[in-house]
């Protein structure tokens, strides 16, 4: 059970570029592709769900990593999808375009913001068990969950939890390429800083 739970957040780190296997088949192998890739992505994220909400209380650490890990491999997917949006919006100047445009907008943003959410649900069972174990306040806690919510800062969120799961008094930072990444995420009475 312990391997299945860390292979979940690796096939949901590659099921959104999956999708793109389509383009090796033919129309018809395609649309059955396509099919049965709805369904699963359907298992994937309800499973992802359940492992999030499920995992052992004594691994927030391992909760956070992987709540980081997920939404850094979804950039290049999210962005492929914000670029096909902005060329739909642009492409409603075309008469024959102006009610497809928005129903295409409106589908991408939903699949976008549903693995949004299900990545996020690594980062939410963290919160909510750092704030159980005294780890986190119940105001900080709070606007972790908010910014897991919403595109762009779930990713600094989800860095900064990280951050934070190790404590401030081991003073750990993620490493990527021999140079660290210190991000922190503090909240005062102007706002959010990111500093």
């Amino acid at each position: 059970m312990a391997r299945f739970r860390k292979i979940l957040p690796i096939i949901l780190m590659i099921w959104p570029y999956v999708f793109f296997v389509h383009e090796y088949f033919e129309y018809k192998s395609a649309h059955n592709f396509f099919t049965v890739y709805v369904i699963l992505t359907i298992v994937v994220y309800v499973l992802n769900i359940v492992n999030a909400l499920t995992y052992p209380k004594d691994k927030v650490n391992d909760l956070a990593f992987y709540d980081m890990l997920i939404k850094f491999v979804h950039i290049p997917f999210f962005l492929l999808i914000f670029g096909t949006g902005l060329l739909l919006l642009f492409a409603m100047v075309v008469p024959a375009l102006i009610f497809f445009s928005p129903l295409m907008i409106m589908i991408l943003a939903t699949i976008n913001y549903l693995l949004m959410i299900t990545s996020s649900m690594y980062g939410i069972s963290a919160v909510v068990r750092l704030e159980q174990s005294g780890r986190l306040e119940k105001g900080k806690g709070l606007i972790y969950l908010v910014l897991h919510l919403a595109f762009v800062v779930d990713f600094l969120s989800a860095v900064s939890l990280y951050r934070r799961g190790f404590g401030e008094s081991e003073n750990k930072c993620l490493h990527i390429a021999r140079r660290p990444l210190r991000i922190k995420l503090e909240y005062s009475n102007w706002g959010l800083c990111l500093c």
